[in-house]
C-alpha cells in the first residue's frame, strides 16, 4: 500500500514538473514585440488632450492653486463670517434688552458700530454711537462684539465699521 502511495505521488509530481517546464511554441520571424509608446493608455470615454491648451510648464495658473494670502492684513473673508454672526446675534436678541425696571426701552433701528480688530485674532473693543451708547440695547451690542476670534495676522490692528439692526420687540421683520 505504501508503495502505491509513492507511485501515485511520484507520477503526480512528474506531471506537475513537466507542465511547469513546458516551453512556449516557437515564435515566427513575423512575430515582433509591441513597440514602446510614450502615450498613456486611454480608458473608454477618454478624449485626446487639446494641443492648444496651456501646459503646466507654460506659466499659466493651475486649477487647484489658491492665491497666496497676505499676512500683513486681516483675512477679510474669515473676519466677515465672525462679524456677520455677531450682527445676527444683535438682530435676534439686543432689541429685547431691558433696563433696570425690566422694560425694553430702545432705541431701535439700524446703526453702524466700529469694531477694533487686534492683530492677535481677538476683538479689542466696540464703539456704539449715540443714541444707542449707554442704553441697554447699546450695551447688548457691545457684548455681542466682545471676545470675537478670527485669524491673526502680522500687520497693524485694524478698525472695521459694521452695520447692525436692533428690532423693537413685537415688530420683528417677517422671515424670508
Amino acid at each position: 500500500m505504501r508503495g502505491l502511495v509513492f507511485l501515485v505521488c511520484g507520477v503526480g509530481l512528474v506531471g506537475a514538473v513537466a507542465a511547469c517546464g513546458a516551453k512556449e511554441k516557437p515564435k515566427d520571424a513575423t512575430d515582433t514585440p509591441p513597440a514602446y509608446t510614450d502615450e498613456t493608455p486611454k480608458w473608454e470615454g477618454a478624449t485626446a488632450p487639446d494641443p492648444n491648451a496651456p501646459s503646466k510648464t507654460s506659466g499659466g495658473p493651475t486649477v487647484n492653486e489658491a492665491p497666496a494670502k497676505r499676512s500683513d492684513q486681516y483675512d477679510k473673508e474669515a473676519t466677515e463670517v465672525v462679524l456677520k454672526r455677531a450682527a445676527r446675534q444683535v438682530k435676534e436678541n439686543c432689541g429685547q434688552a431691558k433696563d433696570e425696571d425690566g422694560k425694553a426701552v430702545g432705541p431701535w433701528g439700524k446703526t453702524t458700530v466700529q469694531v477694533a480688530l487686534g492683530r492677535n485674532g481677538h476683538s479689542k473693543g466696540t464703539i456704539v454711537p449715540a443714541p444707542f451708547q449707554g442704553k441697554p440695547t447699546g450695551n447688548c451690542v457691545e457684548k455681542a462684539f466682545t471676545n470675537l476670534t478670527f485669524p491673526p495676522w502680522n500687520g497693524a490692528d485694524a478698525q472695521v465699521d459694521w452695520e447692525v439692526e436692533l428690532i423693537e420687540p413685537g415688530k420683528e421683520a417677517p422671515k424670508k
